[in-house]
This record gives C-alpha cells, sequence and structure tokens, in this order.
C-alpha cells in the first residue's frame, strides 16, 4: 500500500504566505537536477537517491516532523528506505513509533548533550552505546503507521571504527547475504528479499568500546527519498560543534540536503547572544561544508515559544507562561547568518504565526501545554508545510 502522506487539520494562526523558503542567493539547482533524475529512474536501471539529513533537537528525535516530510517526500520522488535510525530506547529516552531497536542485553549509552552523559566520541547519531558484556546483539525492526513501504535489504550500521569490532550476522540468515565494509566505523548487510525485522548477533573478544554502535541506515535497494533523521533533546548548535569530527561522521550519509532545525534550546538561555548564537551556527555549517561541500544548507528557525514559571500562592505551588525574551535573539542570528553566507532560511517562527502565537497552538490543541513541544498532529502538520516550500520551489526551478 502506498504512502499517502500524513493528512492533519491546520492552525488558525499560520501564515500561508510567508510558507516559502528565502533562497539568500542560495543556489538549489544541483539539488533541483538530482531530484529531476528520479524521474528517469522508469527507464534506467541504476538505483538514483536523493539523500536528505535532518539535525535537530527534540523536535526532531520525537519523529513526527520529519517522518510527515520524508513520506510527502517519498510519495512524490519515490521511496528509497526509512533511512537512519539511532538507539534511542537503548539508550533510555524516547524512540520515534516507527522504528524499534532492542537488545537482549544491557548496554552502557553516552549523547552528545552537554552534561554528565555527554561525549564527544558519540557517532552520527549523536548517540553512542556500548555492551556491558561479550555477547553482543540487537533486533532492528521497522513499523507502518500510515501504510507507507517499510521492507529493507541493506542495513548500513554504523560502529566504532576499530579493526577489532565484532563482525555480528542476521539469527536467520537472509538469502545472498552480502557483508562488507566501504568505510572504518561502517558495516553493510544487503540481501536479496525485502523485510521489515532483523536480528544481528555476535561475540566480542576485545575491550567493550570496540563494539560501540551509533546507529543503523536501513534502505531498500530503490531509487527515491532517502531521509536521516538526527535529533537529539536538549540539543544545540554547539551539542554538535562538540562531537569529535562530526562533519565527517555526517558525510557517510552523502548529503544532497541538510536542514537544520535548533535554536529553541539556545532561546531558554538567559546567556545567549546574537554573536554566541551567529558563531556557534558558522561553526557546524563550517564543518558540515568541509566534508560534504557539495550538500547544500537550510536553516530553520524555533517557533514562538513561552518560559515555564513557577510562584507560591496561599502555600501552593503555581504555574504560569512568560514570555521568552531571547528568542528574537536566536531566529535573528539565524535569518543574519543565513543572509550573510548565501545560506537558504525556513522562518517557521513567522510561518508559525510569530510572537504568542504559542497560545493558538496549544488551544487548537497543535501544541503541549508546556507552551515549547507540539502534539503529535501538530508535529506533522510542520512536516507538511516544510513539504509544501520545498514543492513550491521545485516547481518553481522547472517551470
Amino acid at each position: 500500500m502506498p504512502s499517502r502522506g500524513i493528512e492533519v487539520d491546520s492552525i488558525s494562526c499560520i501564515n500561508w504566505e510567508a510558507d516559502t523558503i528565502i533562497f539568500n542567493g542560495a543556489d538549489w539547482s544541483p539539488l533541483f537536477d538530482r531530484i529531476c533524475s528520479l524521474q528517469d529512474t522508469t527507464t534506467c536501471h541504476e538505483r538514483k537517491v536523493v539523500s536528505i539529513v535532518h539535525l535537530g533537537d527534540s523536535h526532531v528525535q520525537a519523529g513526527f516532523f520529519s517522518e510527515a516530510l520524508r513520506l510527502s517526500l517519498q510519495q512524490q520522488w519515490g521511496n528509497a528506505g526509512r533511512g537512519l535510525i539511532a538507539p534511542l530506547r537503548i539508550s533510555k529516552t524516547n524512540e520515534p513509533a516507527d522504528y524499534k531497536m532492542t537488545s537482549h542485553h544491557t548496554w552502557q549509552h553516552k549523547r552528545c548533550i552537554i552534561g554528565k552523559k555527554f561525549s564527544n566520541s558519540v557517532g552520527v547519531s549523536g548517540i553512542s552505546i556500548t555492551p556491558t558484556s561479550r555477547k553482543v546483539d540487537i533486533t532492528i525492526e521497522a513499523m507502518s503507521r500510515y501504510g507507507e513501504e517499510i521492507g529493507f535489504n541493506t542495513v548500513r550500521l554504523f560502529h566504532t571504527p576499530s579493526d577489532n569490532f565484532p563482525l555480528l550476522m542476521p539469527s536467520d540468515t537472509p538469502a545472498d547475504l552480502n557483508t562488507y565494509s566501504l568505510h572504518p566505523g561502517e558495516t553493510y548487510y544487503t540481501w536479496a528479499d525485502t523485510t521489515h525485522v532483523i536480528h544481528l548477533q555476535g561475540n566480542n573478544k576485545h575491550a567493550h568500546e570496540d563494539a560501540t554502535i551509533y546507529g543503523a541506515s536501513l534502505e531498500n535497494g530503490r531509487s527515491g527519498i532517502l531521509l536521516h533523521a538526527i535529533g537529539n533533546n536538549s540539543a544545540t548548535y554547539e551539542c554538535y560543534n562538540r562531537v569529535e569530527e562530526y562533519g565527517s561522521k555526517l558525510s557517510l550519509l552523502e548529503p544532497q540536503l541538510v536542514i537544520i532545525s535548533m535554536g529553541t534550546n539556545e532561546s531558554v538561555s538567559s546567556r545567549i547572544t546574537h554573536d554566541a548564537m551567529y558563531q556557534q551556527i558558522h561553526t557546524l555549517v563550517t564543518d558540515i561544508r568541509t566534508h560534504s561541500p557539495e550538500a547544500i544548507i537550510l536553516l530553520t528557525t524555533p517557533a514562538d515559544n513561552k518560559l515555564r514559571k513557577r510562584y507560591r500562592k496561599n502555600g501552593k505551588r503555581r504555574t504560569y507562561y512568560a514570555e521568552n525574551k531571547h528568542l528574537d535573539t536566536v531566529t535573528e542570528a539565524i535569518k543574519s547568518y543565513g543572509i550573510d553566507h548565501n545560506i537558504a532560511v525556513w522562518d517557521w517562527y513567522t510561518i508559525g504565526g510569530g510572537k504568542g502565537s504559542c497560545d493558538t497552538w496549544v488551544k487548537e490543541n497543535g501544541m503541549r501545554k508546556d507552551h515549547i513541544h507540539y502534539t503529535a498532529q501538530g508535529y506533522a502538520l510542520q512536516g507538511n508545510l516544510l513539504y509544501h516550500s520545498i514543492m513550491k520551489a521545485y516547481e518553481e526551478y522547472i517551470r
């Protein structure tokens, strides 16, 4: 059954006229030409893929935003697979609802979030899991939520680049299984028929760190769109900047487009300044461009949000939500960086309704009561709007 995208109700404060990509002089023709080439696959047996990376914070980790964008793009231009998934559940945090990564054994985990569990040696997903025993096993399962095709016959497992990484093999060997590596820290598993679940297992004879896993890309061998979503709760630009050789790790996904959706967590910090935000954007963008020079970058601004405040009255703790006065600082830094460096911007702050709009989103069930995170329907609407902005730009290009 083919995917039909995700249909959701709108929110009354959305600025439809602003739902467009601001190019700032950026040349997107290489991306659009690549997309055009997907239309030729009916007469050409060569596999052609447009690889998109969506990098962000909790808004991306939840999965709903990227899912809506991915399903619409794949409905339009072909489904090349689920793309990158991360061992979020094993890392004891929330995982998107359309896949599972599980294990019978225990793992130690680290993340790129600055704090007690921070590590600069995590992988492309911003996460690392390391087995605590010699037995290593991990089950990967894809699940359909909207009728999309979920079968895969290729797993690209991302792991520590050590030569001692154990050879993990499927418990039920699929027909025509082929295992190989093109780059250190990456193992390919390919086979004939597609499946929706695979269980990898093996024995680690060396140090536990030699069996560290970062994530996996699920692919089906067909032409179309691959959208790799990378999201970490509480992430900021600085989090990814502090990951060792992050741009190099990201380049393994061979992105033609990198969408960066951050700024919310910076905006809730009273220490943020325009210059500091600008510099963090520059550091990450420069790193990505150094290792993926052909990739086009799209920056998105954070939505209107409010800060939770508490006080006591009559012996009871009360909660109210106050204006986030630092949101303008973050939004303007993103927009000005795009202008200065000819990088496209999708101004979600304005599209979503601008100042005070989060109250409307909460009232109309598009945002949670925390005035920061969206409901599943709200995220799906955001993904649909970004898709329409990309489609609008593409259609103008091919006219």
